[in-house]
């Protein structure tokens, strides 16, 4: 499935264990203001999880400002208005690594425990598939041993360990929808 026609079945709503309703969706630039929120109070220690200093704002609007969903594809929760997690599928167009998609995301503390993370993640494997990506990959640290599990728990594997920087690789195989359009 090409990107134009998987983007059309957004928005999508689902439900959590305690049965708050979310709508799923990417990420556009007017999210700019409610996505800094989300992150306005991410606690300092798991900053070490992202990629980028998130609790800086301008970073965050950077994000909104220069969106690219055949490089990163970004999907928000949202409920009440409020972005409750933001979770991302990264991809190469070109090169050996063009079948392989990335994952990173954040549930926010007060949503956590509630499916939201499990959600997500069938959703980007939904994604993936549909996009034509043969494998997906998530890199954790090694002390992060619920989300380790949740991630076993959906198919992935422990691929690699990097001690050096304390975290291990996990990797998941896809059978792919079809190969996407490009």
């Amino acid at each position: 499935m090409d990107l134009q026609r998987l983007l059309k079945r957004y928005p999508r709503t689902a439900e959590l264990r305690d049965g708050t309703r979310i709508v799923l969706r990417p990420l556009v630039p007017e999210d700019e203001g409610r996505l800094v929120a989300l992150f306005a109070d991410i606690p300092y220690e798991e900053l070490r999880n992202l990629r980028d200093n998130v609790a800086e704002p301008a970073v965050v609007r950077g994000w909104c400002r220069h969106l690219n969903y055949d490089r990163v594809l970004p999907i928000v929760a949202e409920t009440d208005g409020a972005i409750i997690a933001d979770a991302t599928l990264h991809r190469r167009r070109v090169g050996p690594l063009r079948d392989v998609g990335r994952l990173r995301a954040y549930v926010h503390p007060a949503f956590r425990g509630r499916g939201l993370g499990a959600v997500l993640l069938a959703e980007l494997i939904e994604i993936a598939r549909l996009l034509g990506l043969t494998q997906l990959a998530v890199e954790l640290f090694e002390d992060q041993h619920t989300l380790i599990r949740m991630f076993q728990r959906y198919g992935f594997r422990i691929e690699g360990h990097m001690p050096v920087y304390q975290t291990v690789i996990l990797v998941r195989e896809i059978a792919p929808a079809q190969r996407a359009t490009v």
